[in-house]
């Protein structure tokens, strides 16, 4: 009689016991004895029998399709599998294509139906065990993700086995830095892996490798050979909050099992603040995030082998609604400069549409302008807010004093209701008089208590808007100290850029992501100011010129 021999290790069992090698040794004797001819034999390492998708299942059904076999010989039938469900249609398969399964230490056999009984009490038993089994690793995982504790630290991070510290890997954390920066300066997913690329920059399955020993399975056997960058990769390492020091766990729950997977909502995640050292700074990481989010919703995109340029996804046609398209032209004296059409008229001409040319170094200084403009009128209410403050710290003795006064008042009135209402009692015939003078001393009390809630609420006010007005202008401050605005900078500051054009005059109306004051700044033909327009009645900003191509 013709038989398959298999066996199984999983993760979480005893690798003496049920290793590998005595499970064959056991197996292999016991058909050998029986006088069993060895048609072929499958494994699976380090799988769970909780599912049937292995390799080594998948080797003894082919063997049954091509009626290869006639027994399967197990150790044991939680060795075959412990789901019971799928452990029962597994077993009824082979059945019908007349194939036994044979429990060497149990002493089954499923070809004798006196066994089905211990078959299913078995089948229950080891899908208990499983069970169980599985509960414990998932409680034991849940307790370290709660404290905070680092299973596997990303690219850039490395876990000392000894001091279990979290370290950084300084040359890997130099290229977190590099992508981080790349990004912010207006490089792509595919520019920066290209980059790396050409660079020779080393790949996290490099430090994998090198680190720890690991291979890292590829699906792609010429990545996995070539060590590149991907763009996966880098959009994976730019959304990781780890580099700035925050561990974030039980993002994700898998069941394997089941085959499902789902997002854990952020309010039922486990987030732990600088639980270690950060590569990147927090203001790094908040600006790669709303460019993240800002470049998906204006559907930015470069150009082949081009960085993406500055205004792209935020700049357009007022007049026929079209985006503007960004192209380079070679100066006759060298250089470069970028300039921004309207994409109608690039397309299908001008009668259509005007050109609506505009420099990018025009739209710049427009912008940086503007950011000075709301610097200070940010500081001016930043002094106006501080001088406030101060003066409500030279009256708040006298504050403090009224507030005791007050709830002295308070304490007197609630003494004389309690009197008034024992009075009430005893002169039930005169009930309407005191009624009229508890209510006049109720209303005594409430606005006693308004006014203490008034000079309370008014400190706390004032403070509160100095601590949310301070990161701010901290921001505004480091911006226009560099003299220009970077990329990252100028879409957190500028929400989209309108371009009219009439008579050959073009206008620039800038719409800034936060409410600030309007006003209209109009330029000559040189970029000179001419005149200012105030409007308090809006809350929006715009800045509009007129400017040459």
């Amino acid at each position: 009689m013709r038989a398959w021999l298999y066996y199984r290790l999983s993760r979480d069992e005893d690798e003496e016991l049920n290793s590998l090698t005595n499970q064959r040794s056991i197996i292999a004797g016991y058909a050998e004895k029986n006088g069993f001819t060895i048609a072929g034999e499958s494994f699976d390492d380090n799988v769970s029998g909780m599912h049937f998708d292995r390799d080594g299942i998948e080797k003894i059904c082919e063997a049954v399709e091509q009626n290869q076999i006639d027994a399967v010989i197990v150790k044991d039938l939680s060795r075959l599998g412990r789901h019971r469900t799928q452990t029962a249609v597994f077993i009824d398969y082979l059945k019908k294509h007349d194939v036994r399964v044979i429990s060497v230490t149990e002493n089954i056999d499923t070809s004798n139906e006196n066994d089905d009984l211990v078959i299913g009490m078995k089948q229950i038993i080891n899908d208990m065990y499983a069970k169980d089994a599985s509960r414990k690793i998932r409680s034991t995982y849940r307790q370290k993700q709660k404290e905070g504790i680092v299973i596997i630290p990303p690219f850039g991070y490395f876990k000392d086995k000894n001091t279990r510290q979290v370290v950084i890997v300084e040359e890997a954390a130099d290229t977190v830095r590099l992508i981080f920066k790349l990004y912010l300066d207006g490089y792509g997913f595919k520019q920066i892996a290209k980059k790396l690329n050409a660079d020779g920059v080393h790949t996290p399955a490099y430090y994998q490798q090198t680190l720890l020993g690991k291979n890292v399975p590829l699906t792609w056997p010429q990545i996995s050979k070539q060590q590149l960058w991907i763009s996966t990769t880098i959009k994976r390492i730019l959304e990781n909050e780890f580099y700035a020091g925050t561990l974030i766990c039980h993002k994700t729950r898998t069941d394997k099992i089941n085959k499902t997977f789902r997002f854990i909502p952020p309010e039922e995640q486990y987030r732990h603040e600088n639980a270690v050292p950060a590569i990147i700074d927090r203001e790094t990481w908040q600006q790669a995030q709303f460019l993240l989010q800002k470049r998906v919703k204006d559907r930015v995109r470069a150009a082949p082998g081009q960085k993406i340029h500055r205004y792209t996804g935020i700049i357009e046609c007022a007049d026929c609604h079209s985006v503007c398209t960004a192209r380079t032209r070679k100066l006759p004296q060298g250089g470069r400069r970028v300039e921004y059409i309207c994409n109608t008229y690039h397309r299908y001409g001008k009668e259509y549409c005007t050109t609506h040319l505009i420099r990018e170094e025009v739209l710049d200084d427009l912008v940086y302008k503007e950011l000075l403009r709301v610097k200070k009128m940010a500081h001016a209410n930043w002094e106006a807010i501080d001088a406030l403050a101060k003066d409500w710290a030279a009256q708040k003795f006298n504050a403090e004093r009224q507030i005791d006064r007050l709830q002295e008042r308070i304490s007197v009135l609630k003494n004389e209701v309690e009197q008034i209402l024992m009075e009430r009692i005893r002169d039930k015939a005169h009930a309407d008089i005191y009624d009229v003078m508890l209510q006049k001393r109720d209303e005594a009390i409430q606005s006693a208590e308004q006014q203490i809630n008034e000079y309370r609420d008014a400190q706390a006010s004032i403070e509160a808007r100095k601590e949310s007005m301070r990161p701010g202008i901290d921001l505004l401050d480091a911006i226009t100290s560099e003299g220009s605005v970077s990329d990252a900078h100028l879409r957190m500051f500028v929400n989209k850029v309108y371009l009219h054009e009439q008579d050959g005059k073009l206008s620039v109306e800038f719409v800034l992501n936060a409410d600030f004051q309007t006003h209209l700044d109009l330029y000559d033909q040189n970029g000179e100011l001419t005149d200012v327009c105030n409007d308090l009645g809006y809350y929006f900003s715009k800045a509009s010129a007129n400017a040459s191509a």
